[in-house]
């Protein structure tokens, strides 16, 4: 009678061992994959989530304290009504990429208005410092490329827009120190062979002490009271937002602070 030879514990072992080495790696790949999915899906997800609300306190003209309940997030916000007042310009809130907030203690806040990620320096109270931004812009693509650079050290860069959604080549820039000075250099806008085009970049400035200084080399940077603009008349007040963002789990995500102009009637 004809014996069927089987494999042996040892090789069972052996195989299973060999096996789980190759498979193990695949697995934890798919693992992180799904979690970068679900990060990257939620990151998208709490933007959208914080657009809709300061869309909607700015248009509804709310202040005070509440909570909005946004694709079932929780937004709580405070908003100060007496942030600051002086007389400056409208602003335009849907045609900026960035923003920067200088504050009283000197503290530079750079808002990409894409991610809500922001970027802090502190300036000096002695001197005019100096904040360079670069921008280049890919006429094919609808995308531009802020470089940003302090007192000769680039401090940060990020893109914005696409083709289905061009970058909108404006900023906001809103100061409030009466002890820190900057000057702010654009010297326009460059294609990516490092040519300067005749596009043009709009900057909505709120200086209200009037220690900005604005140093535009080219004929196609607008900013401040131009005819472009809107005419600066009346006054308005400086609106601070302050929003804390919970999942649907009651979970604290993340917390974000913006700045508006409001017209006071």
């Amino acid at each position: 009678m004809k014996q069927l030879k089987g494999f042996t514990l040892v090789e069972v072992i052996v195989t299973v061992a060999v096996f789980a080495l190759f498979v193990t790696p695949i697995v934890l790949l798919i693992q992180q994959s799904l979690k970068v999915n679900i990060s990257a899906k939620t990151n998208l997800e709490v933007a959208e989530v914080i657009n809709q609300a300061v869309e909607n306190l700015v248009y509804q003209n709310v202040y005070g304290t509440g909570s909005l309940n946004i694709n079932g997030y929780t937004v709580n916000y405070e908003i100060d009504d007496s942030f600051k007042t002086g007389t400056i310009q409208n602003i335009e809130n849907s045609q900026i990429d960035f923003r920067i907030y200088l504050d009283a203690t000197g503290k530079l806040t750079i808002e990409d208005l894409a991610t809500h990620n922001t970027y802090e320096r502190q300036i000096s109270s002695s001197t005019f410092d100096k904040l360079r931004i670069q921008i280049r812009y890919d006429e094919a693509t609808k995308r531009a490329t802020y470089t940003f650079v302090l007192n000769g050290s680039p401090i940060i860069t990020f893109l914005s827009g696409n083709s289905t959604e061009p970058a909108k080549l404006g900023a906001e820039f809103v100061c409030d120190t009466l002890s820190h000075f900057l000057y702010v250099v654009i010297d326009g806008v460059y294609d990516l062979s490092n040519k300067l085009t005749t596009t043009m970049f709009n900057l909505w400035l709120t200086n209200v002490n009037n220690n900005i200084k604005i140093l535009a080399t080219t004929p196609f940077i607008v900013y401040d009271n131009s005819p472009r603009h809107s005419v600066l008349t009346g006054v308005e007040r400086v609106r601070q937002i302050s929003l804390k963002i919970y999942d649907l789990n009651g979970q604290f995500i993340k917390e974000y602070t913006t700045y508006y102009t409001h017209r006071v009637k």
